[in-house]
């Protein structure tokens, strides 16, 4: 999986109009799931999280992006490397999206680059944050919610439901994603998904694993692929709930 392929699995963010399809027995599952990951009032008292998202392959590391967002004001930061090495920082509003400052190699952006640096920024925040919070926003509004029913993978026995998502949801509202949460545990420790332009038979899966107390709820920090050597980590790891204003000042 490429790197571009990881920013494509973006899926829900901003709110839409409630005209979701959910069916109770799904909406049971999302409901368990997010309860064993902190529940609304766990996630509700986080404002700070921090963290960097890393794609590995093979066992060698391929991409790293840092991210800090206060989830009470929409403030964000985001900075790592580009594909030649150019060292970049985005400060956006996740809230307001186009407002934001942006720096490639220390050097302010202005213009077109301003702006398609902040759509980049706002991309890594649509990809990143699901992929590290995607249990706990199965009821999001705009999320359609179907029940496959139970299904046995690896000896363990999980409770499958399909999320497919309004079109004005996220930025690949078309894609579909399939949540098996453990009867045992409550928390999703595999997803499958079939993108935008895929065909069925091209659907992938990912083991979530290493869940661990972050801020007061619980997250998954790796997701490794079930059919190659790529793995998701998510290194640094914080929450809090207060503010963090210096992480958001300009260099």
């Amino acid at each position: 999986m490429s790197v571009a392929l990881a920013v494509a699995l973006a899926a829900a963010a901003a709110a839409a109009p409630a005209a979701e399809t959910r069916e109770p027995a799904a909406v049971a599952v999302a409901r368990r799931t997010l309860a064993a990951m902190g529940g609304e009032e766990g996630f509700a008292k986080l404002r700070t999280l921090k963290f960097d998202f890393v794609v590995e392959r093979d066992g060698s590391e391929i991409a790293r992006i840092h991210h800090v967002w206060d989830r009470w004001d929409g403030r964000y930061r985001v900075e790592g490397k580009t594909r030649t090495g150019s060292a970049f920082l985005t400060l956006l509003n996740v809230q307001k999206r186009g407002e934001g400052r942006a720096w490639l190699d220390g050097r302010e952006l202005g213009g077109d680059e301003r702006r398609d640096a902040l759509e980049r920024g706002y991309g890594r925040f649509i990809n990143d944050t699901y992929w590290l919070l995607m249990p706990a926003k199965m009821l999001d509004p705009g999320v359609h919610l179907a029940s496959e029913g139970e299904m046995q993978r690896d000896g363990k026995t999980f409770d499958v439901v399909r999320l497919t998502f309004d079109d004005d949801i996220g930025l690949t509202p078309k894609d579909t994603y399939w949540a098996f949460v453990a009867k045992d545990t409550g928390l999703m420790e595999r997803w499958e998904f079939v993108l935008t332009g895929q065909k069925p038979e091209e659907r992938e899966a990912f083991v979530w694993e290493d869940w661990q107390p972050v801020g007061g709820v619980r997250l998954s920090l790796a997701k490794k692929a079930a059919g190659d050597g790529t793995v998701i980590k998510f290194d640094h790891v914080s929450g809090s709930g207060a503010d963090d204003d210096a992480a958001f000042a300009a260099p």
